[in-house]
């Protein structure tokens, strides 16, 4: 299996059953790195079709001799997701490696889902002070409620970190046209290493501009932010600065290239510098 989609497993049919009861799932559920299938069967269960997307082959090949699942072998990140009616569902416990990836790609605004349950580390979407990038970038087009919160012993093997089931759910209406999310994302790759008023900012914004942002947090990086803060900055760019947009151009493409690159050095067991010589 590919280092990268290694994942963290639940083991307990009773919770499983109680997590896939609080969904309210569509007639096709799309299921993402499904496993041995402990999610699967309790989907098959409850919805008309079930299409289990998994990475490893002798998983998948197991995943067949469930009744009512269509197995794709395959990497999610390649699934054509109009093969899916219109309204689907998908329930996954999302390989930790492949968060912002699959998030960037299943909840978009032309294909995505018109509900999603997914497992996910908690500092993903939640923040003590505010929000993070990730809920910045989705919250426009879904509202994100947490449905359950899992203790490390419910997995196996047990994760480093805190987990929760989140609930996302299409908005009626996007607080950010379809046609300007591109450019939206760009605009927060863009701004997300520089505190408010600096650096990225201030390529994008006249002193008196940012003056004017009341809602947002001066000197205090995104994660101090409020949805409502960040999108009348977005707002505020795209009614007096698209002579700007070529600026922002391609950032969150070179973001996820350089995430991808830390992860693989991670991997790897990172690199050193060599020591100077003397």
């Amino acid at each position: 299996m590919d280092i990268r989609y290694t994942q963290n497993f639940l083991h307990n049919p009773q919770l499983v059953k109680h997590i896939v009861d609080l969904a309210q799932l569509a007639d096709i559920v799309l299921e993402i790195g499904p496993g041995e299938g402990i999610i699967t069967r309790e989907l098959v269960k409850r919805v008309k079709h079930v299409v289990a997307v998994e990475l490893d082959a002798k998983l998948a090949q197991q995943l067949r001799d469930i009744p009512g699942v269509q197995v794709v072998q395959g990497d999610i990140l390649q699934y054509d997701l109009t093969n899916l009616s219109a309204g689907y569902s998908v329930f996954s416990n999302v390989p930790f490696n492949i968060t912002s990836d699959l998030l960037e790609y299943i909840l978009n605004p032309q294909t995505g889902p018109q509900q999603a349950h997914l497992i996910l580390q908690q500092d993903a979407m939640l923040s003590q002070n505010g929000e993070t990038f990730k809920s910045l970038l989705i919250k426009p087009l879904y509202t994100l409620t947490v449905a359950h919160t899992f203790s490390r012993g419910d997995f196996k093997p047990q994760p480093s970190v805190d987990t929760a089931l989140f609930a996302f759910d299409k908005r009626p209406t996007p607080l950010i046209a379809s046609q300007h999310y591109a450019i939206y994302k760009d605009f927060l790759a863009f701004v997300s290493k520089d505190r408010v008023g600096e650096g990225a900012w201030k390529k994008l914004f006249s002193k008196t501009q940012l003056h004017r942002l009341e809602h947002l947090v001066m000197g205090r990086g995104l994660k101090s932010q409020t949805l409502e803060g960040i999108l009348d900055a977005f707002d505020t760019f795209m009614r007096l600065n698209q002579d700007k947009i070529n600026i922002i151009q391609g950032a969150m493409s070179r973001l996820r290239a350089e995430q991808r690159r830390r992860d693989m050095l991670n991997q790897s067991g990172g690199h050193r510098r060599p020591r100077k010589k003397r």
